[in-house]
């Protein structure tokens, strides 16, 4: 037994060391940070997917958002967003949030910028997309209100596209997905080489899991035509049965995006985290395809943000390929969600808006690719 915990007690202290060298290696990037603390336009939010565009430019891409409601004064914003979507336009390389567009919708009601349909108790979070051509893809969450519950939402159907025309930039329409058996398919699209197939990356909590549990599927369909019917992963080859796909991964994590670094696949993930004071660290795994296996899980950072000693509830760690800079350094946000009953934020229907931004880290490319 002795023998036992004291291999038990020496892997932890190597697994600690690596983690402080990873964390070492990796910074707070402070100009993607104040590209978001902003005065006008969009506010606040979580989410924070690309989208890079066909002219350097990228669609940056958020969920319950917070929309010209800061006040210069006190330097807060009210507790509750205004619109369930939105999205900024960024010019390629240009970090001066001024020379940025927000997009949000006309209405009726709640004035999302991705809205297919006009009654409010229905939603959407976008995930991720992709450009094909002059329209941008954006992957939907199909969510309603409910009233019971912890989260106080549910599916509402099938996901489907939002689709933007690019230059533009105006929506155009909604298309209807396939029916994905409960399986989230907006983690992330990569196109494949020879541009004949779009890879689309998903994930689901499995019943009969830990709640923590969750697993990667993959699927794909032509770029010609992403409303034909997709193929899936069934740990062999390609079919058209949604029942027979089979998981590519499964992790005790969460929040999954994946793109592609240089001729790798990056899958960027965050301990469990739904609260206050729980986990920390945000993950990256790699594949040389589409399809996995992929890599160990590694920790490359422990976020630090704090609000009287406690620690946020965060998720949705994304990797942004596109701003790569020039010291080879990738960059990856996550969001924030405020600091729960561990430490008050709303007070007198105020919080301070830094407590539900996105935020920012630098990676070196050879760290998460070693």
């Amino acid at each position: 037994m002795q023998k036992i915990l004291l291999l038990i007690f020496n892997s932890f202290i190597l697994f600690s060391i690596h983690a402080q060298q990873n964390n070492a290696a990796v910074y707070k990037d402070s100009t993607t940070i104040k590209f978001f603390q902003r005065t006008h336009g969009w506010i606040a939010s979580d989410g924070g997917y690309t989208i890079p565009l066909s002219d350097g430019s990228s669609l940056w891409l958020f969920g319950d958002s917070h929309i010209d409601d800061y006040d210069s004064a006190s330097g807060t914003i009210p507790c509750l967003f205004q619109v369930r979507n939105a999205a900024i336009l960024q010019l390629q390389n240009d970090w001066n949030w001024h020379h940025t567009k927000t997009f949000i919708g006309n209405g009726p009601g709640i004035k999302s910028f991705l809205k297919n349909n006009s009654d409010d108790k229905y939603f959407s979070w976008p995930g991720t997309g992709i450009q094909l051509k002059d329209t941008i893809y954006v992957y939907c969450n199909s969510l309603r209100n409910t009233t019971g519950g912890a989260w106080g939402f549910a599916s509402a159907g099938n996901d489907f596209w939002g689709k933007i025309k690019f230059p533009e930039m105006k929506v155009v329409g909604y298309s209807v997905l396939q029916n994905f058996n409960g399986i989230n398919f907006g983690s992330g699209f990569v196109q494949d080489e020879q541009k004949e197939f779009v890879y689309a990356f998903g994930q689901k909590l499995e019943t009969g899991n830990s709640f923590f549990s969750t697993s990667l599927y993959v699927a794909r369909f032509p770029s010609a035509n992403p409303n034909a019917a997709w193929e899936f992963w069934n740990g062999k080859e390609w079919v058209k049965d949604i029942n027979e796909i089979t998981a590519a991964a499964k992790e005790s994590l969460v929040s999954f995006h994946i793109t592609k670094v240089k001729d790798e696949y990056l899958l960027t993930s965050t301990a469990f985290s739904v609260g206050c004071d729980q986990g920390r660290e945000v993950f990256t795994s790699v594949s040389n395809s589409a399809t996995g296996p992929f890599s160990k899980p590694k920790s490359i950072y422990t976020i630090d943000d704090t609000l009287h000693g406690h620690y946020p509830f965060f998720y949705l760690a994304a990797a942004h390929p596109e701003f790569i800079n020039e010291k080879d350094e990738i960059l990856i946000t996550y969001s924030i969600n405020g600091y729960g009953t561990c430490a008050e934020g709303c007070i007198n229907g105020r919080m301070n808006p830094d407590e539900y931004r996105i935020k920012a880290i630098r990676v070196p490319v050879d760290l998460i690719l070693e």
